[in-house]
């Protein structure tokens, strides 16, 4: 699998499809599209288009899911820009990149432990029960992070070639299982996923919405087995899909054009 990766990897790369024309900035909204569904968001990619280039709304739809969508895009934007200026990890990024994906559909929160607010980025302050699973007990956040941010800070300058999207894995994978914040711990991994993606100007990496159930499922087998490979090539398999995908449609443009009466 991590041979056929590398192979379409080159042929994307030899064809140069990253330098069309707005070709970024159309491969980051659909990623927004596809983690925002993920999330169960109601707005189809070309909801989410309209919306990223037009501020059109889409009828019928909930005001926060276009709330949701269009913070999660300019997340990204500053993703990119933290990612070209080559920022290391710590956790006041964490904090702002988190306060950025729940901005507008943020809350505060009162526990016995005190109060904390997810549009604000704030830690959490309580415990999270998510589909049958415990996440670590709030207290431990802060040196989770801080051990985290520690190792992918000592090998993003290091890491080449296929480690590097090994490196995106695994941050994703232990970012959203210490799942620091109240909410946006998904679409925040997603996005720190791509910001070594875009540390290394490699290409960007989709997590596709029909696929979501192996990816809980990838997340979950990686922890119960403690075998960080299985995450790792689920994220490959991913990028494989992505390759196929864009190198068919580059094909098919190249194809010529016939018109229809």
């Amino acid at each position: 699998m991590w041979n056929r990766l590398k192979i379409l990897r080159k042929q994307y790369l030899e064809k140069k499809i990253m330098d069309s024309i707005d070709y970024e900035k159309f491969c980051m909204i659909s990623i927004v599209y596809n983690s925002s569904k993920i999330e169960g968001c109601s707005l189809s990619e070309t909801d989410t288009k309209i919306l990223i280039e037009n501020d059109i709304t889409a009828q019928g739809k909930p005001l926060s899911d276009h709330l949701m969508v269009k913070d999660h895009y300019n997340t990204f934007l500053k993703i990119r820009d933290n990612a070209n200026n080559k920022r290391k990890l710590s956790i006041d990024f964490f904090k702002e990149i988190n306060a950025l994906v729940m901005k507008s559909t943020g809350s505060f929160t009162s526990t016995i432990s005190g109060n904390f607010d997810t549009s604000k980025g704030d830690l959490r302050l309580a415990q999270v029960y998510v589909d049958k699973k415990y996440f670590p007990d709030f207290s431990k956040i802060h040196g989770l992070l801080q051990n985290l941010i520690d190792t992918v800070n000592e090998k993003i300058d290091k890491v080449k070639n296929e480690d590097i999207i090994k490196l995106s894995a695994d941050i994703h994978y232990n970012f959203v299982n210490i799942h620091p914040f109240g909410d946006g711990n998904g679409r925040t991994s997603r996005l720190l996923m791509n910001y070594i993606q875009m540390y290394h100007n490699e290409p960007l990496i989709k997590i596709f919405t029909e696929d979501r159930a192996e990816y809980i499922d990838a997340l979950n087998e990686t922890e119960e087995k403690e075998n960080p490979e299985i995450f790792r090539n689920f994220i490959c398999s991913q990028q494989i899909k992505f390759y196929e995908t864009e190198l068919e449609k580059f094909n098919k443009s190249k194809t010529g054009f016939n018109l229809l009466f």
